[in-house]
C-alpha cells in the first residue's frame, strides 16, 4: 500500500521469491508499472518484474491478503487506511514501515489494533523515474514486532518471508523503542537538511550546524524518554556516532520534497517533536524555531499537511 521507492522495492523483492504481490500506486508511476513492469536497479544490476499486478485503489485488488506493507507518507495515513479496508480480512496483517512514531496507533484506530504490526526500515531507495526504483546502497533492514511485545507466529512468518527475500530482519519485543531509535536520527536530520537545504556532510562539517544537529538529537531523546520509551543512557552519543557514519552527500527525503515543492512530512517529524514536547512539558527550543521556519516554507508552495494535527495532540 503505497508502492513508491520503499514499498515498491520490498514488494518486488517478495514477488521475486514467488509471492503473489499487488502494488497500489498512483499517477505516472502506476501507469508505467502497469504498462512496462517495475524495474529495480540495485548492486549494478537491473531486475525487471513483468507483468505486475498494480492498481490505483485497494478495492480493485481482489483476494484474501495475508500481509499488507503500509508505506505511504505520513500525511496520507488516515485516507490510505480507510481505502485499504476492503482489502483487509480477518486473516490480514498490516505492517507499517512509515516514518514517525505514531503510525501504529493511527492505523489501529482505523483497521483495528489486532490487525497491525509496527516496523521501521533503513533503506536508500528512490524513484529514478516512473516505473524505475534505484537502490544505490545494499542496506535493507527492517525491525518489526507486536505492540504488545509478544513473539507471535505471524511475526516469525513475516520475518521469515522477508529474510528469504534478502532483507536483514530483526524481530523485537520492544518495537516502540526501535521506532524511536530511528526517529532520534531521522527527525533531526530531516529538519536540519530541509531548513538549510544542504547535505548531511555539509551540516556535520560546519561547527554551528553540527552543534545545532546535536541539540536536535538531544531534544528528541528527551521527548522520547518522557513518553516512556526506554532509550539507553548514551542514546545521544549512539545517534551522533551513527550520523557521523552517514554518506557526506546524503540528502533526506523531506529535504528532497521541499526542493521539489511536494507535500512534506513536516507534521510527522519536526512537528511531532514540538507537539509531544509541549504536551509532556519537555522544552524543544531548537525544534520550535526550525518548525516555524519550515511551516512557512511549506505553505509557500502548498506543501503543508492540510490535515495537520494541533499542537496539543
Amino acid at each position: 500500500m503505497g508502492a513508491g521507492a520503499v514499498g515498491g522495492f520490498y514488494g518486488a523483492a517478495l514477488a521475486g521469491r514467488g509471492h503473489a504481490v499487488t502494488f497500489v500506486a498512483r499517477g505516472a508511476h502506476l501507469r508505467a508499472v502497469q504498462e512496462h513492469g517495475l524495474t529495480v536497479r540495485s548492486g549494478g544490476r537491473a531486475t525487471v518484474l513483468h507483468p505486475v499486478h498494480a492498481v490505483a485503489d485497494p478495492a480493485e485488488a481482489r483476494g484474501d491478503f495475508e500481509l499488507v506493507l503500509f508505506t505511504v507518507k505520513g500525511y496520507d495515513t488516515e485516507p490510505a487506511a480507510l481505502a485499504l479496508r476492503p482489502a483487509v480480512s480477518p486473516h490480514t496483517t498490516v505492517l507499517t514501515l512509515q516514518n514517525g512514531v505514531d503510525s501504529g496507533d493511527r492505523l489501529g484506530a482505523v483497521l483495528g489494533a489486532d490487525r497491525v504490526l509496527v516496523g521501521t526500515t533503513v533503506i536508500a531507495a528512490t524513484i529514478a523515474e516512473p516505473g524505475i526504483i534505484d537502490q544505490p546502497s545494499p542496506m535493507r533492514r527492517i525491525d518489526l514486532g507486536e505492540l504488545s511485545g509478544g513473539l507471535t507466529p505471524r511475526v516469525e512468518a513475516i520475518a521469515g518471508a522477508l529474510r528469504d527475500a534478502g532483507v536483514d530482519v530483526r524481530v523485537t519485543t520492544d518495537v516502540r523503542r526501535a521506532v524511536w531509535e530511528k526517529f532520534i536520527r531521522l527527525a533531526p536530520g530531516a529538519t536540519l537538511t530541509s531548513a538549510c537545504q544542504a547535505s548531511i556532510g555539509a551540516l556535520r562539517d560546519t561547527p554551528e550546524t553540527a552543534a545545532l544537529y546535536r541539540a536536535l538529537v538531544a531534544e528528541t531523546v528527551a521527548v522520547g524518554r518522557q513518553t516512556g520509551v526506554k532509550l539507553p543512557p548514551d542514546a545521544v552519543e549512539i545517534a551522533m556516532s551513527q550520523i557521523q557514519a552517514l554518506p557526506a552527500d546524503m540528502r533526506t527525503s523531506m529535504q528532497l520534497d521541499y526542493e521539489r515543492h511536494r507535500r512534506v512530512e513536516l507534521e510527522d517529524l519536526t512537528g511531532m517533536v514540538v507537539r509531544l514536547g509541549r504536551r509532556l512539558g519537555v522544552p524543544t527550543p531548537a525544534y520550535d524555531v526550525l518548525y516555524a521556519v519550515l511551516k512557512v516554507r511549506a505553505a509557500t508552495f502548498g506543501g503543508e499537511d492540510r490535515g495537520a494535527r494541533g499542537l496539543t495532540r
